[in-house]
This record gives structure tokens, sequence and C-alpha cells, in this order.
């Protein structure tokens, strides 16, 4: 009896080496596989469906190995998302590098409408719907700025690729890796407009050195809050979506408070000239009535004192 339940206890402990040995064999062939042949987040969120559901029913075996996929899936799903970031940060220091050398200004402006102006002092604050899971309307203000606003649509290319795939234990490091870009397009950006301000900078040099500036303007107003937003959005921070609309919202609505008092003040000062100069015009004309019935009084005087030297010249000849 003793002999037969150490035979089944070294059964057992050799079907659970090799059922752990054909797992660890299983999750080095999908690990290879997956950097070779799995290129966007729809297929590995495919793949990752396939293997859960594997790892799950080897759990009737006692080996399920669930919590093992994480390694595999989630340094590779931030690895995709990174890549159209750095796409379009690299794009976007192409461009304006190809434009210095070239002298050339004409495809860093685009056309801003009356709607992007508007917009241009930051998020427009109603187009953020920050109670769904869309992503927030970009700036209308970058229509004008076509190198960032193309960095803008790889940065949000990534967030929908993430949105098909969202792993929670990714989060950290995509933001990290969010964080990362910020820093390395401000430095684009403080580079291109050192580079623009050098001297003999040859071509349309003003033009080049009026979009550097802007673009980095616009950068730090406007699209470094719009990405922050965005990102919190798609991985599902709506809390943090809501109270920055919050804030933004009280900053539209104290700049809004400002703009108004300073349109009562030029208007009140538009009123107030406007009456001083009635009031000049209506002093002037009582004025120059006055002049006039005072010259009508000493016509009046002189002709009656002409009248009377008359008379009495009349009367000596008579004499």
């Amino acid at each position: 009896s003793t002999s037969s339940s150490n035979n089944q206890d070294h059964s057992f402990s050799l079907l659970s080496m090799w059922t752990a040995r054909r797992v660890q064999t299983f999750l080095a062939s999908l690990n290879s596989n997956m950097i070779s042949h799995v290129h966007d987040t729809a297929t590995l969120r495919d793949a990752l469906d396939a293997s859960s559901f594997f790892a799950s029913s080897m759990g009737r075996v006692g080996a399920d190995f669930q919590s093992l996929l994480a390694p595999i899936f989630e340094p590779l799903l931030t690895k995709m998302i990174v890549g159209y970031w750095s796409d379009g940060l690299n794009g976007m220091s192409e461009t304006l590098k190809a434009c210095r050398d070239a002298g050339i200004a004409g495809p860093l402006f685009g056309t801003e409408t009356s709607s992007s102006k508007e917009s241009s002092d930051g998020i427009n604050v109603d187009d953020v719907d920050v109670q769904s899971s869309r992503t927030p309307h970009p700036p209308r203000s970058l229509l004008a700025l076509p190198p960032l606003a193309r960095f803008l649509n790889a940065y949000l290319t990534g967030l929908n690729e993430l949105r098909r795939c969202l792993l929670p234990g990714a989060f950290p490091s995509i933001r990290l890796a969010h964080s990362k870009l910020i820093a390395d397009a401000k430095m684009t950006l403080q580079a291109n407009e050192r580079a623009a301000l050098t001297p003999g900078l040859r071509g349309e040099a003003t033009k080049l050195r009026e979009a550097a500036a802007k673009m980095k303007a616009e950068f730090d107003k406007c699209v470094e809050p719009y990405m922050q937003i965005s990102l919190e959005v798609a991985l599902g921070s709506f809390d943090y979506a809501i109270a920055e609309a919050d804030k933004a919202r009280v900053e539209a609505e104290k700049k809004a408070a400002v703009l108004a008092a300073e349109k009562a003040r030029v208007d009140a000062e538009e009123r107030a000239k406007a009456e001083a100069e009635e009031l000049a015009a209506r002093l002037k004309a009582e004025a120059e009535t006055a002049a006039a019935e005072a010259a009508i009084a000493q016509m009046k005087v002189e002709e009656e004192e002409h009248s009377i030297e008359e008379r009495e010249s009349t009367d000596v000849q008579s004499d």
C-alpha cells in the first residue's frame, strides 16, 4: 500500500513537471510569435482572448496560467502605442528641419478659420465630452500649424489603438511614455526655435522664426493640456477629465467676465467722450450765437450813433 502511494505521488509529480514545462514552452512560443507577427492592437486583443481562454481551460488540471500572460502582452501593447507617438514626433522634427534647411515656411502654416481664431486661446471646453468614452475634439487653432496638427493626429492614433486592448497593467508604463513624449516634443520645439533664431538663416527667415515661436507657444498653451485630458479619457479616468473641464470652464468664465468688464469700461469711456464732445459742441454753438448777437447789438449801436451824428450835422447846417 505504501509502495502504491509512493508510485502515485511520483506519477503526479512527473505529470506536474511535464505540464509546467509544456506551459513554459507555450509561453516562449507565444512570446516569439507575438513579437514576429502581431503589429496592431486588434490582433493583440484577439491573441490575448485566445490565450486567456486556453490558460483558464488549463485550470481543469490545476494549471491555470493567466497571470503569466501579462508580462508578454503588456510590454508589447506599450511598444505599439509608443511607436505611433514616436513616428509623430519624428515626423514633426523632420518637417521642421527640412523647412529650416530649405529656408521655406509655407509647410509650417495652414488655413486659420474663424472658428480656430475664436478657440485659439485654449481648448474649447464645450467640445470636451467628458461624460462619454470619446476623446475631446482637437483644438481648431492647430489648423494654422500643420506640423503640430500631424503630431497630434499621430498621438490620437496611438490612443485609438490603445482603446482596442486596454490592459490596466500597462497604464504606468504608458503614462511614463506620455511624460517622455511631452518632454521630447518640448525639447524639439525649443531646439527648432533656437535654430530659427540663429543669425544667417537663409530664405524666409522671418516667417520661420514666427512659426517656431507660434508652435512653441501653442504647444504649451493648448496641445499639452489637450493631450493630458485625452490620455486620461482613453484610460478611463473620467474624474480627472471632468475636473480639468470644470477648471477650464471656470477659467473661461473668469476670462469672459474680464472681457465683459473691459468692454463695459470701453463703452463707458466712449459714452463719456461722446457726451463731452456733445457738450463742447453745444457750448461752442452757444458761444457763436452769443458772439453773433453781440455783433448785431454792436452794429445797431453803431447805426444809432451814425444816425445821431447825421441829425446833428443836418441841424448845424440848417442853423
